[in-house]
């Protein structure tokens, strides 16, 4: 992973109310807001009291070389994965191929990730939260490690959303899996250019400059 410069806050207004509101639940001691009409009242009057926070971490996880994308790929990701592939008779199998690749790898990303970074980024953010006269300190606090369940269970529920945090661009088991991807889509087009792992790991940087803003 590269990492890039933080994209401009705005650009991801639904990621950055979803992460406002699970920092609202967890720090009001809400268990289930679905029956709980108390805890999903003040989440839903608190939340924007953790924007900043939640701001924060939309822009530590991009400087870490992360992104959130959905685990099924939009019209518009589809498109922009490979122009050529996507134009005239081709158009109509383009999607079936191209999320066949793109869930390929995105699988493979989840299922042998080390998330520990993004843990760490989720719970320094729910400590800085927690006690918010620590964040100007400028002092390292160890204690975030105590946010790890909560941590671990809001990416549990992004998840759940169909949404997925992997980096900007693919790492190489992934690269190797989409590569495998193609061998159960043999065509004459993907023999030719399906299997090169250059062309796939272009093809899976198109889609994430693609995917919602």
């Amino acid at each position: 992973m590269r990492g890039r410069n933080a994209a401009p806050i705005n650009q991801q207004p639904s990621v950055v109310e979803y992460f406002a509101k699970e920092f609202a639940r967890f720090l009001n001691n809400v268990q289930n807001n679905e029956v709980d009409f108390l805890g999903s009242f003040l989440i839903e009057n608190e939340w924007e009291n953790y924007r900043k926070d939640a701001e924060e971490v939309v822009e530590s996880l991009t400087l870490a070389g992360f992104v959130i994308v959905p685990r099924s790929p939009t019209d518009a990701m589809v498109q922009a994965a490979d122009q050529a592939l996507s134009k005239g008779m081709m158009a109509s199998a383009s999607r079936t191929y191209v999320s066949s690749v793109w869930g390929a790898m995105i699988t493979e990303w989840i299922e042998t990730r080390n998330a520990n970074l993004i843990l760490d980024i989720f719970s320094m953010a729910l400590s800085r939260a927690s006690s918010p006269g620590k964040k100007d300190s400028g002092k390292f606090d160890s204690s975030f490690q105590r946010f790890r369940k909560q941590s671990q269970d809001i990416m549990a529920s992004l998840e759940k959303t169909g949404l997925a945090i992997c980096p900007d661009e693919a790492a190489p088991n992934m690269i190797s899996a989409g590569v495998a991807e193609t061998a159960e889509h043999r065509s004459r087009t993907n023999q030719q250019i399906g299997a090169d792992p250059t062309y796939i790991a272009s093809l899976y940087e198109n889609m994430v400059k693609a995917r919602p803003a």
